[in-house]
């Protein structure tokens, strides 16, 4: 218990006693005020250690869920869970002049159906491809003691079929020029090179042969024929010393392996190719042009660099590793015989992907995306810095896909690559595109990948759910719209998007400028995620008011994953160079992937006829190429692609079916 206090008689004491207190009453509260100040701040302090709590475990998450989860970001309900609209009535009435597509999903549900069930019902097939080299052996029974085989009655065979492989096999390609002394009397005709002899040219028309002291170009003496005839083989790989033969496709019975080439497809061995013209020397000595290298005086064919840029390039084996693959075969070249194969038949092909980036500029909607790559700089700084690769996507139109190298992110190379551009540029706000419109005084626009700020979102989810739930949904449903628009041409793509798409994205802008998405937290990752919505709204309405443009950048992103798992393996680029090297062979290799062709066949034969100085270089674009060659086609890759966009289809269709087609009014409290 407190001391009794003690009131003093007289009334001097007692107005000290009283001073006193009130001294003591107003130190009790200066520090009862310091004591709140200090509760107020650890009370700021504990808000903000638990925000930098919750963003550490999400980034704990995010990165457990990069390592060990599912790649896939499709968002799934929960059993039981109602869905959420969020109009501000009820729908409009559908415009008469779109025809409804609820009978187009039930035929899309059915034919998958159908599809699926027939799949099911094939039986699996045993049998290996025919078109496969069979090596027959007989294996007789040991018959008993006494007994011979023609003593036997032969019944049936039973044939056992199984694949085998062998390992690639190098070997050396010696070709001979024998010179002969023509007659005096024989007419003479002037050296003709063998990357012009009867070329065509851009136009299509073949080239004549220059004739000196003769009508007939051809008209040399039959000693002539005999030694162009000598020199000719089937082969069509260059002077070299190793060779490669891929075991899947070469005839054991066969020395030589029939190649494609860009106009007839794989030639039969039997089939010689057409001889260059002669070469005369001036005192009447008579010999066959040299074939074609892929450098002067190169001692290695073309299928030996083709196999180096397919192993590295397609299946990200490094030059160090594949030594020991070519080691196998019996050849052990030096690691810098492998390079100078890389960088001399990324010289050959500089032509080729030049044309492939004039086709894609001159489309009008461009879809693009980078990568970081590192590039090693010796004795200058920590010794490397962060390289860029950027991949530029042209629509249908221009089917192609073309690589670039920057020694940075600065914007100076985006600009340097696009000053010949002239349309829509679509891909994520990186800050060299968002007023890319305006440096460009309207030469280029820019539309803003949907998927890339639902990726945020979808990532900061934990942090406001229910407000998390409502942009999902309704992205989704944009998606949905896009799911039935893709088939259709562009005036009835553009009029769903303004039917369906405009108020699905009038409904998420009044969510992002709810109540409830202003109380959130501008630093925490959810309303960074909500930030970047609002900061780019007009980019990503833009694709509302063109049918040609897509609603993301998924198909840039799919296509950068090739590089991305090439860099876990190759790790760097030793050189400026080496990155501008490496972006025109990628760009060949990605067109080529983009078509769903053989990439080692195509290169091959692109190579070769780069070699021989052909001009039509139309001829090996990839989408030329693939009509030309259809047997060099992966009609598996397309099979597959199909049944994924099938499957893919119908679960989207049959989702849209379940869900209510009212829309009830909007609600500032979406947890409610």
């Amino acid at each position: 218990m407190h001391e009794a206090l003690v009131i003093p008689g007289d009334l001097e004491a007692c107005q000290q006693v009283l001073r006193e207190l009130a001294q003591a009453h107003a130190q009790l509260q200066r520090v009862h005020e310091e004591l709140l100040s200090t509760c107020a701040s650890l009370q700021d302090t504990q808000q903000q250690l638990q925000q930098e709590y919750d963003e550490l475990q999400l980034t704990i998450q995010r990165l457990v869920h990069q390592l060990y989860g599912r790649r896939r970001e499709r968002w799934q309900d929960a059993a039981g869970q109602q869905h959420l609209n969020f109009g501000d009535g009820d729908l409009a009435a559908p415009d008469p002049s779109i025809i409804s597509a609820a009978p187009e999903e039930e035929v899309i549900i059915g034919e998958y159906v159908v599809r699926r069930r027939v799949r099911s019902r094939q039986p699996r097939s045993e049998q290996l491809p025919e078109h496969l080299e069979r090596r027959t052996e007989r294996i007789e029974p040991t018959l008993p003691a006494g007994l011979k085989l023609e003593d036997c009655e032969p019944l049936v065979v039973d044939v056992v079929e199984t694949l085998q492989y062998d390992r690639a096999k190098v070997w050396v390609r010696r070709i001979e020029y024998p010179k002969y002394k023509l007659p005096t009397e024989a007419p003479l005709a002037v050296n003709v090179e063998p990357d012009t002899a009867g070329e065509q040219d851009v136009s299509g028309a073949p080239r004549a042969n220059t004739v000196a002291g003769a009508e007939d170009a051809l008209a040399v003496p039959a000693i002539a024929d005999v030694a162009t005839e000598i020199a000719v083989t089937t082969e069509v790989d260059a002077d070299l010393d190793g060779a490669l033969d891929r075991p899947s496709i070469r005839n054991e019975e066969q020395d030589v392996k029939p190649q494609p080439t860009a106009t007839s497809g794989p030639a039969p061995p039997s089939t010689p190719r057409t001889a260059s013209p002669p070469i005369v020397e001036p005192h009447g000595i008579l010999q066959a042009p040299r074939e074609p290298a892929l450098c002067l005086g190169g001692r290695f064919g073309f299928g030996v660099a083709t196999e180096v840029l397919f192993s590295k390039f397609v299946l990200h084996v490094p030059l160090y590793r594949q030594q020991d693959m070519w080691a196998q075969s019996g050849w052990s070249p030096s690691r810098s015989t492998l390079g100078q194969i890389v960088s001399t038949s990324a010289e050959l092909l500089v032509p080729l992907a030049e044309l492939l980036r004039e086709r894609v500029l001159a489309s009008p909607v461009l879809g693009t995306d980078d990568t970081p790559v590192t590039l090693l700089t010796p004795g200058v700084g920590e010794g490397s810095r962060q390289a860029r690769f950027w991949l530029y996507r042209g629509p249908a139109t221009a089917p192609f896909n073309v690589f670039a190298f920057t020694d940075s992110r600065a914007r100076e190379g985006p600009d340097r690559f696009l000053e010949t551009f002239t349309g829509t540029l679509t891909g994520d706000c990186y800050s060299g595109y968002v007023n890319i419109e305006k440096v460009t005084r309207g030469r280029i626009r820019f539309s803003a990948c949907v998927a890339h700020a639902r990726r945020k979102v979808f990532d900061a989810r934990e942090q406001q759910p229910a407000l998390s739930s409502q942009v999902l949904a309704l992205v989704r449903a944009l998606y949905d719209v896009e799911d039935r628009a893709r088939p259709l041409d562009d005036a009835a793509r553009l009029a769903l998007r303004q039917q369906e798409s405009v108020p699905l994205m009038a409904q998420l802008r009044a969510v992002l400028d709810s109540e409830p998405a202003k109380r959130v937290l501008p630093k925490s990752s959810f309303g960074e995620a909500l930030a970047y919505w609002r900061n780019h709204w007009a980019a990503f309405q833009l694709y509302l008011h063109d049918a040609r443009l897509p609603i993301d950048n998924n198909d840039v992103e799919r296509d950068l994953r090739r590089v991305a798992i090439g860099r876990k393996n190759w790790l760097f680029l030793g050189s400026e160079d080496a990155g501008d090297r490496t972006a025109t062979i990628l760009s060949l290799i990605g067109s080529a992937h983009r078509h769903d062709l053989d990439v080692w066949a195509y290169l091959h034969d692109a190579l070769e006829q780069l070699a021989r100085g052909t001009r039509d270089l139309q001829a090996l674009l990839p989408d030329v190429w693939k009509a030309a060659h259809p047997e060099h086609v992966r009609t598996f890759r397309t099979q597959e692609k199909e049944a994924r966009a099938a499957a893919r289809r119908d679960r989207r269709v049959r989702r849209r079916q379940s869900q209510p087609t009212a829309v009830p009014p909007a609600d500032d409290n979406p947890a409610k």
